[in-house]
């Protein structure tokens, strides 16, 4: 990327930021002088570019939204015309993506419709909620109100070889005890039949001994029944349609957590929770202060089919 089209993109991108900016500021009547200009001297003209015009005090407020490495690259008379140049050919772009019609596409809409709503959300919801502090006490009736609840119980790490056929199971379980986690994850990627694991060595990620959905109850069994990180189980374990080796490849121990250790981690809750609840409110009386109309049946004609996925995976 050219360091010239680099300026351009960091000028879109703090076009938006000043633009925030300029709706969210109050009016101050005595803010000036402001970047080292009077208000004269910030109104003058640099340039005008369609129906848009670049003012000495918007070339300073958009050298002064650059970092301070980048500032520094504009104290010559030479780059800080080149910044100009920059400025007059992103609004050159702005005048040209307008005229073709791009800010309608619906892309570009919804874009500005979410900024829209993440900026409302801010001030009429995040920012109101930042002067209600939580207090230590509603953290610590939280706590004893369910002290376990934020204990963790030790969880294992494995990885896994699928084999669908029994001899072929045998075969490999021979060769995965002599294999290092480096040999154990290699044969994983190179023999294993499960495509959602083999990619990654057959990891199976960090899980507790008991637990619904993945892994199956014989491979936690298993697993946890393990001792040494680095060892295989000595067994083939059957499940489904085929066989499963492991190795164990981490172990955490069971945490409990104090007062202390879990305090913070409640008072996040709570702020989202008092966030969760504020939306719900706004959400509930937008409902009853517009009109809406849903129809739910409408949704049994859409057909959503699953795409075709390539061989194999």
């Amino acid at each position: 990327m050219s360091w010239k089209r680099a300026v351009i993109i960091v000028l879109a991108v703090s076009a938006a930021s000043c633009s925030k900016k300029a709706e969210e500021a109050p009016v101050v009547e005595d803010e000036w002088p402001k970047n080292g200009l009077t208000e004269a001297q910030a109104n003058e003209v640099l340039a005008k570019v369609g129906d848009r015009t670049i003012t000495v005090g918007d070339f300073a407020d958009r050298l002064a939204s650059q970092s301070p490495y980048l500032r520094a690259r504009f104290e010559s008379p030479e780059r800080r015309k080149e910044f100009l140049d920059n400025l007059v050919r992103f609004e050159l772009l702005v005048y040209e993506a307008k005229r073709l019609g791009y800010g309608e596409e619906p892309a570009i809409v919804r874009a500005r419709r979410s900024a829209m709503i993440q900026q409302m959300v801010k001030k009429e919801v995040d920012e109101p909620l930042e002067g209600l502090k939580i207090t230590d006490e509603e953290v610590q009736a939280v706590y004893d109100a369910n002290p376990l609840e934020f204990d963790r119980p030790g969880q294992v790490r494995a990885s896994d070889i699928f084999i669908e056929d029994r001899a072929r199971a045998n075969e490999l379980l021979v060769r995965a005890k002599k294999a290092d986690l480096a040999g154990f994850r290699r044969l994983a990627r190179e023999e294993s039949d499960d495509e959602k694991t083999k990619a990654n060595g057959g990891d199976l990620h960090f899980f507790e001994a008991t637990g619904e959905g993945d892994p199956p109850a014989a491979i936690r069994e298993a697993a946890f029944s393990l001792k040494t990180v680095g060892t295989v189980y000595p067994k083939l374990i059957e499940s489904g349609n085929g066989f499963h080796i492991i190795m164990l490849t981490g172990k955490r121990p069971a945490l409990k957590r104090t007062y202390e250790q879990a305090k913070r981690a409640i008072r996040h809750r709570l702020t989202r929770e008092r966030k969760d609840a504020a939306m719900e409110a706004l959400t509930k009386r937008l409902r009853e202060d517009v009109e809406v109309q849903v129809d739910y049946a409408a949704l049994e004609s859409i057909k959503v089919g699953d795409p075709e996925l390539p061989q194999g995976q």
